[in-house]
Formats: structure tokens, C-alpha cells, sequence
């Protein structure tokens, strides 16, 4: 702390007899607790319950507040304490005397409060930061650089929480006049604020750098969350809140983001992503090896993170090396999507109105979502079916679409005018009026409950204004239709949109992969050509490997060249791949040579594992160790695997604790398994399995489990029971994990199961998996299904698949369809795997070609899986090859799923 200048309130000690307003305002608070010492003698609000309504403070600092001691910091945190005792007073006989009547006017409170804080400003204000940052003020000046430059760090105490990000509550009050107000409710602190605001103090105090991600899923209150530590913590620092990755990189470039800034970065994954994001991370990572205190704070939904963090395959370009670097350098802050019931009780009765309407309408806890007007806003969109509000349903439904196929949060009017009419009928289309988009964009932009619209702004340069002809989709709304719109696939107009007006190359080839999960091959073909001519190398490579497996090979390798030529750094490895499977030893050969040139540390570590491509042992360790001096966490793991194949213990684990402070977390693996294997030394090999999930690898905790649990069976188990939960997550939502983060959470819980069955008998193991059901984990809904299966019991076995499937979980689909398959009834076999081919599931067009085979159809077989369906999910034509004129030769299953061979239908 700086000498003379108090820990809440911040004013010097010698200067509370100074200004008249800070000793009116002390006097005012002195009556407050006189007023509270005669409530609390007939029972009402506690010290406690004070505490909470002012955001959580401790109860000690609030008595210091009622004894004119000391001056709170936040106003709305003092008006929260008002507000309790103006209820309390107001019940008791007699209600509010009129002495004390005027000690309730909220506006005395806020202009008695301004005053002094403004006070406080002129006097300690520029002197203090100045004296903080060891230099003299003009220094401080010349360290923020050009006035040009936007989203210049100011003040904490200059910012305004809707400025930040913060969403604005439900008002609670039935009068209209507060409907247009911005209503931010007395904060209800929980477990993930008191672990933020620790991380912030303990940066501020001892002067370091801190990297925190504050996640959690839509309207959970991670902005919030954000806004009220840093108000807590760093009162007295700046804070840059740039509006874009440009804006990020220009003040980053200028060097004014010094000690005692935070660095706020809203909706985190934006900047991380599109073509400056691995540019963006680097520069953040610099930003984190100079002397602090600078802390980044950046708010992110688990979705985003987990794509950041996923490894791609070893045969694919890396497209997010840096972000992964950085993120896992990062604190997590998890952000919980509910309340317990306690609090929403207790919230019930509050004097505040947001809260108590809010905990009062809420399910399940779900208290912030119903103060964005979350479930308010589905009503009103779903609801919108007349005319003209149908066109701006119409817009906002395929904005939902665009977003759950993979589209980044921008959203071009040109786009959402072009796929509006794949969600209108056709008398809906017939009286569409000459300016219908017009009213659309209207009715979408309506503010619901004056809260949110459906579809919103995106600011422009500068964050001043909103950028013409863009839009950005509701956060609600966004993960609302993620859940409710899964088996839906649009139709033409949609994808047709998608090729005219989607955004960035990015963009484009997200939605191809989704029109491939589909089905859609020709779609995707089209907007995968897109994205690879507007820069995106890795398009002309999926292009190439649609045409190889089905036969086009000269045109495969020709795009393959053009992936190679455009800086896809994993194109050759997959076409040396092509010549190994193809037998051909000397084609791949002789892509050695180029496949060195590049540089790569992918490239080396390829050849370095792959019989066959190097002159013996000693060349492939000259490629492993280049790859580590180039800084492939992964190369030092493999170099650690080969000093423990060889028998030297001690180098493979220095190799192997290096490549851990890098971020594999394969180091990890091979660690814990070393330790457990060579010396059985459980506390080691737990202690490195911990490490590997700190780095996102659950699997390295659920399979060493398995073989911890013999040695150490309670240890063992709180491992799979880690496992299980998958560092935190719901199992309610395991539905949205993707299929590696499944896995990962059976690979848990059947080495449970497994440790029931085996110490307390088979209904102990089948316990364990009903627990996880009855939680509403469709997974094992689908596990018991298949136990069902395997005991005779097809009724029971099709009913909880059923259930799997109606609750979204789409391989159910497929197994409801073989059961159907099996029975003869083929036309509801072909219903389920359409389903489920529209949901996405990569292995449904093979199974719906199965359906065709068996049903004497395999002309209409080969079709499917040569050329998929149409964009509105009809029979495909032969349209392959687009340009090269090179007829598919064979045909064969390459979508993973259950034939085998299919003939190439004859044209």
C-alpha cells in the first residue's frame, strides 16, 4: 500500500475534516447505522446479509461503513446497503419516521458520493499514479504514445460497466420509465469471485504479470464477474479495451500498455482467431515476459478455449500454435451457470428488484441468464410468425444456423438476406413487401424487455458506432440454437448465402466441413474452392483428399500441389502418405528432400516416425532434435521416449519435465506412465498425470486410473472420478463436448464401473452408470442402451436410445436406425439416418448407403457416397470431377462408417 492513503477508501489519512461534502457524507453513514442498530433489535438484516447486497464485501468493512469510519468505494454497492435498510425500516410499526426519511433518497446517496470521489480524484489522482509507476507524470504521457491511436488506456474508475461488455439486467419494476434504463443489480458473489479476485491481488502485490481466462457459457456473468474484480482489485490502474485484434496489435506496437494496466479483452477467442490471431497471441505472449504488474483478463465460452487448445492430427497444419501456447500459460476462472438453491432463496426476498423477479422466475438456478432476458428473448423469436415478423425470425434463424455450423460472430447483411428464405414458406415469400429485409433487420433489432435484441450491432473502428451492413447474433440466442437446432440442416437458400456473402475465408471453410458432416459434398466442394482462392491453404487440401478417395487421383495431387504452394506445411506429408499406401516407397522418397526444405518441425517429426523415410536411427534423431532446437514441445516428448526405450531413466525424464513447462501434455503421459512402471511410485505418477490435465489432457488422468488403481485403489478412483468430470464440466452438458472429450469421460467412468463391479458385485458397476444417467449424461444413456443390447433386451435397449437421441445426443440416431434396419422396417432406418446425417454425424451417409445396399439399391448407394445430397437433402447427381475431367476410377466408403466397397455407379 502507498504510505498515507487508506485501504477502502483511498483518501489520505489527514483529510477527512477537509471538504464538506465527505463530512456530510460520513455523517450520513453514521445515521445508516444507527438506523441499522434499531432494526437489528427487532430481528432484520443482518451484518451478513448487508455484506451481500453490497457485492460481497466482508462484514467488517461494512460496519466500518455504518460507523462513518470509512467510505465505500462503489456506489452501488453503498446503494445496495440503502436499499435493505430502506426495507427493513419500512416494516417495522410506524414504517419510515420522517427523520430518517431523507437518509433513503437514493439521489443525496449518488451526488454526496460523486462529489467526494471527485474530490478524492483532484487530490491524490495524477500524484499517485505517477509516484506508482516510479516516474514523473510527463513520462506517463509520452508512455501511452499518439493520441491517434484508439482504445487508449484511462482509469478504471473512468469506465462504465456497459462500456465494457457488461450485459444490463431486467429492471424488476413494473413502471415502463426503467425499461430504456441500463440496470446493473447489487453483484451475488460466488466461489469462482473469491478465486479471481485472489489472483488479482496477488499480481497487484507482488508486482507480476498474470494471464487469466474468466470462462463460462452464455450470460453466465463472466463480464461481470471480470468488471467487478478488477473495480475490487485495481481501482487505481488503468485499463485498455481494445475492439479488435488491429486495435490489440496497434497499442501492443506502441508500448502503452505499462505496469498497472489491465488489458480487457471481451469475447477473447475473436482475437484469437482470423487472420491476425496467431499474430495476436505471439504479441500477447511477449506482452507476458515483461515486468509487471500488467494483468490480461479475457472473458471466453469452454467451447472456444477447447477448440484453441485441441491439437489437429499430426498430418494437418497447426492453425493455432501460438493461441494454445498462450492460453496454456493462462488461469482458468470457471464461471458456473447456476445458483444453489439457498442463495436463489434468499435472493427471493432481497430488496433489490432485478434479483428477487429474477429468482423468483428463474429454473434451475439459471438466475443471470433470466436477468439478460434470455429466456424472453427465445419467446420473442419464437413467437415471431406473422407477417412482417416472420422476416425477422427468418434472419435471425439463419443467423443461429450460420453460428452452430462454424461461422465467425460477424455476420454480412448480404448473407442474412440471401439465407432468409430458407426459413419462409412459400405464401410468406409471395407477400414479402419491396423493403422486407428492411423490416426484418427492424424487428430482429428489437430490444427485448430493453435488455437485448436478437441480433445487435458490431462496433466500428474505435468501438465508437456500429459498422455498416453487419450484424452479431445474441449470446443466448447463439447457445440457445446450438441446442435446439442440432438435427436441423438448412436449405439451398442458406448454403447458397453462404458462397455469396459469407465472411472470411475462415468463415467459409468452417461451413464447408459442416456441409460435408452433412452430406452436402458438392456444396462443400464449392465453398472449400472459395476459401483456398481467398488464401485459405488448407481448403485446396480437403479438396484434394474428397477427390482421392474417390478415385480422381491426378486432380487430387494437382490440389494437393496448390494446398503445398500456398503454405500448407502439411500437404506433402499427406501426399508421401498417398505413396505408402499406394506401395509406392520411391514417390515418397522423393518428397524428402522438399519435405526437410521446409523447415517445419511437424514436417520433421513426421519423418522421423514414418519406416521407411530416413537412412537409419541416427538420421531420424538428427530430425527429432532439430525439430526441439526449432521449439516442438512434442520433439523433446519423442526425444525423452527414445532415451526411455534405450534405458536411460534420468535423461527421458529431464526431456520429459522440459516438454511439460512447454505445453504437451504427451510429456506428462509418458512421465506418469514411466514413473508407475519402472518404480511404482503412485504420488509421482499422480502428480504428472495432475499436470497433464492443468494442460487439458483428461485421457492421461482416466487411463493412469486404470493402472493406479491396483496399486492405490482410493487414489485410483478419485482419478477416474476427475476423469469423469472432465475438470468441472456439468455432466448435463456433455452432450456439446466434442467425441475426444467423450471419450475421455467413459474412459472415467467405466474404470469406475469396472471397480464396483469387481469389489461389490454387478449391480454396483451398473449403479455408477445410472447415477451418470439419471444426471442427464445422454452418453451413458446410450452406454446402458448398448448393455441392453448385449443382454437380449432389445425393447430396453431401443427405448434408452430413445432418450439419448430426443435429448440431442445424434450417434443414438444411428443405433435406433440399425435396430429399425434389423427389423425390416427400412423406411424408418432411412428417416433416422437422414436425421442424422442433417445433425452432422460423420458416419451416417454410410449408413444410410447400407440401408440401399440391403434394400437391393446399391446403384442408389454408390450415388450417396460418391456424390452425397443436394443442399435440400435430395439424391446427388455425378458432378465429380468439377473441372479436370478425370473419371472417378473406384469408389469407395471414406466417411467412416459401415460399407465397405460400393461400386462407382456407371454415369
Amino acid at each position: 500500500m502507498l504510505d498515507g492513503l487508506d485501504a477502502e477508501d483511498g483518501l489520505p489519512d489527514g483529510s477527512r475534516g477537509g471538504e464538506g461534502a465527505q463530512d456530510a457524507l460520513f455523517a450520513r453513514l453514521r445515521r445508516l447505522g444507527d438506523v441499522h442498530a434499531r432494526v437489528r433489535r427487532d430481528g432484520q438484516p443482518s451484518l451478513a446479509v448487508l455484506a451481500r447486497a453490497a457485492g460481497g464485501r466482508a462484514k467488517t468493512t461494512v460496519g466500518e461503513w455504518l460507523k462513518g469510519n470509512r467510505l465505500p468505494q462503489r456506489l452501488e454497492d453503498l446503494l445496495g446497503v440503502v436499499g435493505v435498510l430502506r426495507d427493513a425500516a419500512s416494516r417495522r410499526p410506524g414504517g419510515i419516521t420522517d427523520a430518517d426519511r431523507d437518509l433513503f433518497d437514493d439521489d443525496t446517496w449518488r451526488a454526496l458520493h460523486t462529489a467526494v470521489a471527485q474530490g478524492r480524484a483532484r487530490l491524490t489522482g495524477e500524484t499517485v499514479r505517477a509516484a506508482s509507476l516510479g516516474r514523473p507524470h510527463d513520462g506517463c504521457q509520452e508512455r501511452r504514445g499518439s493520441p491517434d491511436l484508439p482504445d487508449l488506456p484511462r482509469p478504471v474508475a473512468r469506465w462504465e460497466p456497459r462500456k465494457l461488455g457488461v450485459h444490463p439486467a431486467i429492471s424488476g419494476r413494473p413502471d415502463p420509465g426503467h425499461g430504456a434504463a441500463f440496470v446493473l443489480p447489487a453483484y451475488v458473489p460466488r466461489d469462482h469471485d473469491r478465486r479471481l479476485r485472489a489472483l488479482l491481488d496477488r499480481a497487484a502485490r507482488d508486482g507480476d504479470t498474470l494471464f487469466t481466462v474468466v470462462q463460462g457459457d452464455s450470460c453466465t456473468g463472466k463480464t461481470r464477474t471480470a468488471y467487478e474484480a478488477v473495480r475490487a482489485c485495481l481501482p487505481e490502474w488503468d485499463l485498455a479495451f481494445p475492439k479488435g485484434s488491429d486495435s490489440l496489435l496497434a497499442l501492443l506496437a506502441a508500448d502503452v500498455i505499462g505496469p498497472r494496466t489491465v488489458l480487457w479483452l471481451d469475447e477473447g477467442q475473436d482475437f484469437l482467431t482470423g487472420a491476425r490471431g496467431e499474430e495476436t497471441a505471439a504479441r500477447l505472449r511477449g506482452l507476458l515476459e515483461l515486468p509487471g504488474p500488467v494483468v490480461v483478463i479475457a472473458t471466453m465460452w469452454p467451447e472456444h478455449r477447447k477448440a484453441l487448445l485441441t491439437r489437429p492430427e499430426r498430418s494437418l497444419r497447426d492453425p493455432h500454435a501460438q493461441a494454445r501456447a498462450l492460453l496454456t500459460s493462462g488461469v482458468v476462472v470457471h464461471v458456473s451457470a447456476d445458483f444453489p438453491a439457498d442463495v436463489m432463496r434468499d435472493l427471493g426476498r432481497t430488496a433489490d428488484p432485478s434479483l428477487s423477479t429474477a429468482a423468483l422466475t428463474s429454473r434451475d438456478g439459471a438466475l443471470t441468464q433470466t436477468l439478460a432476458a434470455g429466456l424472453e428473448l427465445v419467446a420473442f423469436h419464437e413467437s415471431s410468425d406473422s407477417v412482417p415478423a416472420c422476416y425477422g425470425r427468418a434472419v435471425v434463424s439463419a443467423a443461429m444456423d450460420a453460428r452452430r455450423l462454424g461461422h465467425g460472430p460477424e455476420l454480412s447483411d448480404v448473407f442474412l438476406r440471401a439465407a432468409a428464405p430458407a426459413y419462409l414458406g412459400e405464401a410468406q415469400r409471395a407477400e414479402a413487401a419491396p423493403d422486407w429485409f428492411r423490416q426484418a433487420l427492424a424487428h430482429a433489432g428489437t430490444r427485448v424487455k430493453g435488455v437485448v435484441a436478437p441480433l445487435g450491432g458490431v462496433p466500428g473502428p474505435g468501438g465508437m458506432g456500429a459498422r455498416p451492413g453487419t450484424r452479431r447474433l445474441a449470446d443466448y440466442l447463439d447457445h440457445h440454437g446450438r441446442t435446439t437446432r442440432s438435427y436441423l440442416c438448412p436449405g439451398a437458400p442458406f448454403w447458397e448465402a453462404a458462397a455469396q456473402g459469407a465472411g472470411t475465408a475462415a468463415d467459409l471453410d468452417a461451413l464447408a466441413d459442416a456441409a460435408a458432416h452433412r452430406g452436402r459434398y458438392r456444396v462443400a466442394d464449392d465453398l472449400r474452392r472459395r476459401a483456398a482462392e481467398q488464401g485459405h491453404a488448407s481448403a485446396w487440401a480437403d479438396m484434394a483428399q474428397f477427390r482421392r478417395d474417390r478415385g480422381c487421383h491426378p486432380e487430387a495431387v494437382a490440389l494437393l500441389m496448390k494446398a503445398h504452394a500456398a503454405g500448407d506445411t502439411g500437404a506433402l506429408m499427406t501426399l508421401a502418405d498417398w505413396h505408402l499406401e499406394d506401395e509406392n516407397l520411391d514417390g515418397a522418397l522423393g518428397l524428402v528432400p522438399e519435405i526437410v526444405r521446409t523447415n517445419d518441425p511437424q514436417s520433421l517429426l513426421y519423418l522421423a516416425q514414418t519406416p521407411g523415410l530416413t537412412g537409419g536411427d541416427a538420421e531420424a534423431e538428427r530430425f527429432v532434435l532439430r525439430a526441439a532446437a526449432l521449439g516442438d514441445a512434442e520433439a523433446l516428448t519423442l526425444l525423452g521416449r527414445r532415451r526411455m526405450l534405450a534405458g536411460d531413466g534420468a535423461a527421458a525424464e529431464g526431456l520429459f519435465r522440459q516438454a511439460i513447462a512447454a505445453g504437451d501434455a504427451g510429456a506428462a503421459f509418458e512421465l506418469a506412465r514411466m514413473k508407475l512402471a519402472d518404480q511404482q511410485d503412485v504420488a509421482a505418477a499422480v502428480a504428472a498425470a495432475e499436470q497433464a490435465a492443468e494442460l487439458g489432457d483428461f485421457f492421461t488422468m482416466a487411463i493412469m486410473a486404470q493402472l493406479v488403481i491396483a496399486v492405490d485403489a482410493p487414489e485410483g478412483r478419485r482419478m477416474a472420478r476427475q476423469a469423469a468430470d472432465l475438470g468441472g464440466v456439468s455432466p448435463a452438458h456433455t452432450v456439446r463436448l466434442s467425441g475426444w472429450e467423450n471419450l475421455v469421460r467413459r474412459q472415467g467412468l467405466a474404470v469406475l464401473a469396472d471397480h464396483a463391479r469387481q469389489t461389490e458385485g454387478e449391480s454396483a458397476g451398473e449403479a455408477v452408470l445410472l447415477a451418470a444417467a439419471e444426471e442427464g449424461d445422454l452418453h451413458v444413456v446410450a452406454w446402458l442402451a448398448q448393455r441392453r443390447r448385449q443382454c437380449d433386451d432389445p425393447a430396453g435397449a431401443e427405448r434408452l436410445y430413445r432418450r439419448a437421441a430426443e435429448g440431442g445426443y445424434a450417434p443414438a440416431l444411428l443405433s435406433l436406425a440399425w435396430s429399425r434396419k434389423e427389423a425390416g422396417d427400412t423406411e424408418e432406418a432411412e428417416r433416422l439416418c437422414r436425421t442424422a446425417i442433417d445433425a452432422g454425424e460423420r458416419s451416417a451417409v454410410g449408413a444410410l448407403a447400407q440401408v440401399y445396399e440391403e434394400r437391393g439399391e446399391p446403384d442408389r448407394a454408390g450415388l450417396l457416397i460418391l456424390y452425397g445430397l443436394t443442399p435440400d437433402g435430395a439424391a446427388a447427381g455425378p458432378w465429380l470431377p468439377p473441372r479436370e475431367g478425370h473419371e472417378p476410377d473406384r469408389g469407395h466408403n471414406a466417411i467412416g462408417g459401415w460399407i465397405t466397397v460400393v461400386r462407382a455407379p456407371a454415369d
